[in-house]
């Protein structure tokens, strides 16, 4: 149990550093460093990298040693197109169950913090902070009912994290974010399934689009 906590622990730390762009891509993670930093022993620390890669978020190089996966343009569209095929297939679902209540979706909409962290945060309270408002979308998707759409959904929540953190704090982020949320509620809310639809694909191509132009400018830095 003790082992499992560290790793948990371990797993955390580096996790929030990988998403919030502490550890940038392509960066070789120092065993021995990061066995001092948190104070643990080399097999839980590797059983933290073997997590993470199941994440997608390190990748092991035999020989080599572990560095933070890349990003790239291609990967993220791929991630927002699947994004959006399983957000729309859910509204589906909910339609067809005649579902237009989603108190769940309504709770994790009023959570949502309309005030963007400060860019000095702690890594750990930049993650919180999207994660509540990606919230949105898992408790939308959640509201379905259908397990498997929700474990693919989450297979990639923590990508999808990693690509929101990098536009997260470009002015009027959160406030649009928020706004678009209350739209796609209301829509459902008042049976209008299609238009509610059309508001999801509209709120991922902006912030598509805004990180297409922040990704594009890096590159060309």
């Amino acid at each position: 149990m003790e082992i499992l906590s560290v790793t948990k622990s371990a797993f955390q730390y580096i996790r929030a550093r990988i998403l919030t762009g502490e550890f940038p891509p392509g960066e070789k993670l120092n065993e021995s460093q990061l066995v001092e930093l948190l104070g643990i022993s080399r097999p839980p620390l590797r059983e933290a990298f073997r997590l993470l890669e199941n994440e997608h978020l390190v990748v092991n190089l035999p020989r080599r040693g572990t560095y933070v996966s890349d990003v790239s343009i291609d990967e993220f569209r791929e991630l927002y197109q699947v994004r959006e095929m399983i957000e729309c297939y859910a509204v589906d679902l909910l339609e067809k169950q005649g579902i237009s209540e989603v108190p769940e979706v309504r709770a994790s909409w009023e959570r949502t913090p309309q005030l963007p962290v400060a860019t000095d945060a702690e890594p750990e309270e930049k993650l919180q902070h999207q994660s509540t408002i990606a919230g949105f979308h898992v408790a939308l998707v959640e509201a379905a009912g259908n397990s498997r759409l929700i474990h693919i959904y989450l297979t990639i929540m923590s990508n999808l994290i990693r690509y929101q953190l990098m536009y997260h704090f470009m002015p009027g982020v959160v406030r649009d974010a928020h706004a678009s949320h209350r739209d796609i509620l209301g829509h459902i809310q008042s049976g209008d399934y299609d238009t509610a639809k059309e508001r999801i694909k509209g709120h991922i191509k902006h912030f598509v689009a805004l990180l297409e132009e922040k990704m594009g400018g890096e590159e060309h830095e």
